[in-house]
């Protein structure tokens, strides 16, 4: 008999089950609590309430960037206005994703790993949320082992 495999880092249990389901790092679960998930492939997940806060029947956004705050504000655009772009409903039923890749690229913002982030009304109909400082979530440096003694790596 063949041991139960689990599933590889990035994949949810759902995937399992469902092949065509792939999830990559944080979940974004919880509908009631207005959330973003930045996933490292450049797309946005919006929490049902989220969504709720653009407003009813959004269809497609703008997404801007304020580098000295590090906020990401995202406003409700009409489809087929010069960069908008669409909310695309998951396979939940609850949550809208925004892909978001050329954005980032553009701006230079990399997303090393997923993260689950409040979303934040900004008032004049632009949510968003503020992205952490860099480096603010880094590890700890590697620690190397010199002469028995434990220093910590230069950097």
């Amino acid at each position: 008999m063949t041991p139960p495999t689990r599933p590889g880092r990035g994949h949810c249990l759902a995937s399992e089950r469902n092949k065509s389901s792939q999830h990559e790092g944080v979940a974004t679960v919880n509908s009631t609590t207005p959330r973003v998930t930045v996933r490292k492939a450049g797309q946005l997940v919006l929490t049902e309430a989220a969504v709720a806060m653009l407003g009813e029947d959004v269809e497609a956004v703008q997404i801007g960037y304020n580098a000295k705050s590090r906020v990401v504000g995202i406003r409700p655009a009409a489809d087929g206005i010069g960069g908008a772009l669409k909310l695309r409903a998951q396979p939940n039923g609850r949550s809208k994703l925004v892909d978001a890749k050329r954005f980032f690229a553009h701006r230079a913002l990399a997303v090393d790993r997923a993260r689950g982030l409040e979303v934040e009304d900004f008032g004049g109909g632009v949510v968003g949320f503020r992205l952490p400082e860099e480096g603010a979530e880094a590890p700890a440096k590697a620690v190397k082992a010199v002469g028995g003694r434990r220093k910590a790596a230069a950097g």
